[in-house]
């Protein structure tokens, strides 16, 4: 039995990323730094050759996977499988406004959610067992057959909810973990284990021209 990876990757940088503004379920394209990104992203993984591809509906991570699917250097690329389940989770109010606005107007509630989102749902927004049941969904969805390289590129808060499924990580642990626009993370699976390749990997995104970019080897 081979060794399969799930690649996890958030998408490029937008307008609203820049400012930190949340985000959440409105749908914010990405700027032109973001396509940078993205870009070099691709060339990171352009050799990789996925089996699998999935994105979400929203247009930030979904042109992110165009443009990386676009640079792939396969003869049979893969198709973009769109998963509803993987859109980025809700944060209902908070949504449009930047960190320091929600601290002013929510100050307590969102100290509450930074120091533990497990306990705290953001007014209107999305509550843990709903992202949780949501992202297994989605995750069945994705390791199901035998792949042995699938790629995703999705949103940040999505990408910790996965480890916190796939790896049994604390979801508050899950949300102290930085997860950088065109950031990658690994999982390794053996006999249906899941085991932690690498985090938050950017270094691609240091790289100034996508030729010296595409001598990068992912990590082992």
């Amino acid at each position: 039995m081979k060794l399969r990876r799930l690649i996890l990757a958030r998408h490029g940088q937008t307008e609203w990323n820049s400012v930190t503004r949340y985000q959440g379920k409105t749908d914010v394209p990405l700027n032109e730094i973001g396509r940078l990104q993205a870009a070099r992203l691709a060339a990171r993984l352009s050799l990789w050759e996925p089996e699998k591809f999935f994105t979400t509906p929203l247009s930030r991570a979904r042109e992110t996977a165009e443009i990386v699917r676009g640079r792939l250097h396969m003869n049979e690329k893969p198709a973009l499988s769109v998963l509803d389940d993987l859109a980025e989770i809700n944060f209902g109010d908070w949504e449009g406004h930047t960190i320091p606005e929600i601290e002013e107007k929510y100050g307590a509630v969102y100290g509450q959610w930074r120091e533990d989102p497990s306990r705290v749902t953001p007014p209107n927004g999305e509550g843990l067992h709903q992202i949780l049941e949501r992202v297994g969904r989605a995750l069945d969805t994705i390791l199901a057959g035998d792949a042995e390289r699938i790629l995703v590129v999705g949103h940040g808060g999505i990408m910790r909810a996965s480890l916190v499924q796939l790896l049994g990580v604390p979801y508050p642990l899950a949300w102290r973990m930085r997860m950088d626009n065109c950031g990658i993370v690994g999982i390794d699976f053996w006999k249906g284990r899941g085991m932690l390749a690498f985090a938050n990997d950017s270094l691609h995104l240091l790289v100034k021209g996508e030729e010296e970019a595409e001598s990068l080897p992912l990590p082992d």
